[in-house]
């Protein structure tokens, strides 16, 4: 993101036509001609005293807009953490995995304290850290991930899930898990690509389910 010589008019403008209100703004993909990164701080610094800016975690802010039922502006989490880990525009880097991941499949009720998230930002086998009071797990994955295999990298995490979250019986979560392989119409081509990535237990559910079936 470039743009050329500004003043802290000029820098509000940019920041609004580019990331608009209540969307999170990281200080570090900001790259201004003619402004270091030490004045850009500083105009940031600015802008919060001013309350044209709202810092949410460090190096992390956005533009207020209040709205009529919340007085105060607020920047949900799960998009800090989204644009952060999992994509940023065109660029897909990461998915949701765990007992969040079966929470949004509605295959279990729980709610994790940590999400967990498998990330090319990673490069641990597990760490957690905090962004907006928001507990997260991340990993780093077993392959690269790219937007042409996130789904089945993460549907393959789904399996893994499902065994340890799942609250329904085996056929509700095979059932679930059937319908998610047809929605995103995977292909057996697409599933050669990610198999050796898989472990074994992953791999003989994918038979014992009859889930390898639904591929087209």
């Amino acid at each position: 993101m470039e743009v050329k010589g500004v003043d802290a008019d000029m820098l509000k403008e940019y920041l609004e036509e580019t990331y608009g209100c209540n969307e999170p703004i990281f200080i570090s993909e900001i790259k201004l001609d003619n402004l270091n990164d030490n004045a850009l701080r500083q105009y940031f610094k600015r802008m919060v005293k001013s309350g044209d800016l709202i810092r949410f975690d460090t190096g992390i802010y956005y533009l207020p807009k209040q709205s009529r039922l919340l007085k105060k502006s607020y920047l949900d989490p799960l998009k800090v953490v989204s644009r952060k880990y999992i994509q940023n525009g065109s660029e897909t880097f990461g998915y949701f995995s765990g007992a969040y991941l079966a929470n949004q499949l509605r295959l279990t009720t729980q709610m994790p304290a940590a999400i967990e998230i498998v990330t090319n930002k990673e490069s641990t086998k597990g760490r957690t850290v905090t962004i907006g009071g928001q507990n997260l797990r991340l990993k780093r994955p077993s392959t690269m991930i790219t937007e042409k295999n996130v789904l089945l990298l993460q549907f393959s995490d789904a399996i893994s899930a499902s065994e340890k979250y799942a609250e329904l019986p085996v056929s509700e979560t095979t059932a679930i898990l059937k319908q998610y392989i047809r929605q995103n119409s995977f292909t057996r081509k697409q599933l050669s690509d990610v198999l050796p990535y898989m472990t074994a237990q992953t791999a003989k559910k994918l038979i014992e389910w009859g889930l390898i079936y639904e591929f087209i």
